[in-house]
């Protein structure tokens, strides 16, 4: 089994160097996983990203990378009753057969072929090393006889450890330090084009807020949600592993299908267009009720329907869909695709747009969950009939049509002086919060909160209200949001999966007496 654990570890550490040396040839833990990720069901999925945000990818790759590394324990058990080292020298084939089937293609890596013939020589070599090992450690292992007095004799000297203790310690330590190199993706960190300042000659900035009397109440609520979220700490989640990496001067956004002429706009053609600037939430369909999956920040983008009418959509189209380097897409109909909010996001928060939020450029939609707004983009295709996108073709919903919801940032649960200040976010996308209220009896009557004046349309409210407790002991507050149409939140409890969460946001506290 030590010889195979070697063979398993040492392939986990050749091909995460090579990875790290040239960030084309993908460490195949990393590929595996993402295939499995992609794989899975909506429901799977949503369960995770839920709970664990952007963690459930990391947790996914880090899983499957253990278990590269010591998968080859289980081909050690098989043969272990072999002592050829031509048999332990293919312990590590198994790993390239498997790296080699859930090869995913994206634009970023090698093809299949390529990656077979450069992984190859990596784990034939990671298979004699495993060899080496396994005869090393039987020969250790053995016995010798002493002539003249036909005594047997270990090998080793006392005290010294057992063989194959001390190689499987050597092989486990090896193996997590391929996993660490292999997981740091040394060679892709860039410098993110992120931490540039956007300059565009024509921008049309985001309009001032007027501010109302009251506004200033809510600077003095610590543990508030800040208005604007910070590039670093907006929330992310996506289906891709590792971000593409991506070179600005070789990239194109292509615009084909039923369009009177294929339009193919390079990186500084967009930088050269008319830009607008917005306020805009951004919320995830796996956000639980009461979770932090939501975010603010200050887009910069090119219309689309500016890019759309350049084409020339046909008479005859139904939707465009929006489709990504690594392979995900998804679809908005023509209608909102034409809309004068529906943006090519290339800035955010007055930087470049980051690498993780989709350098050179994404989709901006308003109204639609985030999985509508995909990342990376580098086509763009109107079609003549319905399509399903990578989250329909796992269950989810199509529309993606954002629900009203509302959460409680302060106070944390647990005790609380008198009077408490309660106080929390409430979105709605484009319908936009007429009203928050909060309930400490279970709904039976609701107080009216004080609404922030809008930052913009299409952003999260803030909201607070001083709350006089009737009485000490423990009481559970309650929080509904009304929309810009008066429709109030949905009180059902839903989970996010298939078309998004539903319900009460909830907090306990106990007023002292």
């Amino acid at each position: 089994m030590v010889g195979g654990l070697a063979a398993s570890a040492a392939a986990t550490a050749l091909s995460a160097m090579v990875h790290t040396i040239v960030p084309s040839v993908p460490f195949p833990p990393a590929s595996i996983a993402q295939i499995l990720v992609r794989t899975t069901s909506g429901e799977v999925n949503s369960f995770f990203i839920g709970y664990l945000g952007h963690w459930a990818l990391r947790l996914a790759v880090l899983g499957v990378a253990i278990a590269f590394a010591l998968s080859g324990m289980v081909f050690g058990w098989l043969v272990a009753r072999r002592k050829s080292r031509r048999l332990w020298a293919g312990a590590a084939l198994p790993l390239w057969l498997a790296a080699i089937t859930l090869y995913p293609e994206v634009p970023q890596h090698l093809s299949r072929e390529l990656f077979a013939a450069v992984s190859l020589p990596v784990h034939i070599a990671a298979g004699l090393i495993g060899g080496y090992v396994a005869t090393r450690v039987a020969r250790e292992s053995e016995e010798v006889t002493v002539v003249e007095e036909d005594i047997p004799l270990p090998r080793r000297m006392p005290g010294e450890p057992q063989p194959t203790r001390r190689y499987f310690l050597v092989a486990l330590g090896v193996g997590g330090a391929g996993i660490a190199l292999g997981l740091a993706n040394l060679g892709s960190r860039l410098r993110d084009p992120g931490e540039r300042l956007l300059t565009l000659a024509r921008l049309n900035k985001a309009p001032r807020r007027s501010s109302a009397v009251g506004d200033a109440a809510f600077a003095d609520v610590a543990g508030l949600t800040p208005e604007v979220t910070s590039n670093a700490e907006h929330y992310v989640v996506d289906e891709e592993i590792f971000d593409p990496v991506i070179d600005p001067a070789e990239w194109t956004l292509k615009i084909t299908g039923v369009v009177d002429r294929e339009v193919v706009l390079t990186y500084d053609d967009l930088l050269r267009l008319e830009a607008e600037e917005r306020y805009q939430t951004l919320l995830c369909v796996s956000n639980e009720v009461g979770g932090h999956l939501i975010s603010t920040a200050k887009w910069t983008g090119v219309p689309l329907n500016g890019l759309l009418d350049r084409a020339g959509v046909g008479s005859d189209a139904v939707e465009v869909v929006f489709k990504a380097v690594g392979g995900y897409s998804d679809s908005l109909d023509v209608d909102q695709a034409m809309d004068d909010s529906t943006l090519i996001a290339i800035g955010m928060n007055d930087h470049v747009l980051p690498r993780a939020h989709g350098f050179p450029a994404r989709l901006l939609s308003t109204g639609t969950y985030g999985y509508k707004n995909p990342k990376w983009l580098n086509e763009i295709v109107v079609v003549d009939s319905p399509y399903k996108g990578f989250w329909q073709h796992r269950g989810w919903d199509k529309a993606g049509k954002i629900k009203t919801m509302s959460r409680i940032d302060v106070p944390e649960p647990g005790p609380v002086d008198r009077p408490v200040t309660v106080a929390g976010i409430a979105f709605a996308a484009d319908r936009g919060i007429s009203k928050v209220e909060v309930s400490s009896d279970g709904g039976r009557t609701w107080d009216r909160a004080r609404l922030k004046s809008e930052l913009s349309p299409v952003a999260w409210r803030l909201w607070l209200i001083e709350w006089e407790a009737p009485s000490s002991g423990e009481h559970e507050l309650l929080v509904r949001a009304t929309d810009g149409g008066g429709a109030v939140q949905i009180s059902r409890h839903a989970s996010p999966f298939p078309d998004g969460s539903s319900g009460y946001d909830s907090v306990t506290v106990t007023v002292p007496a």
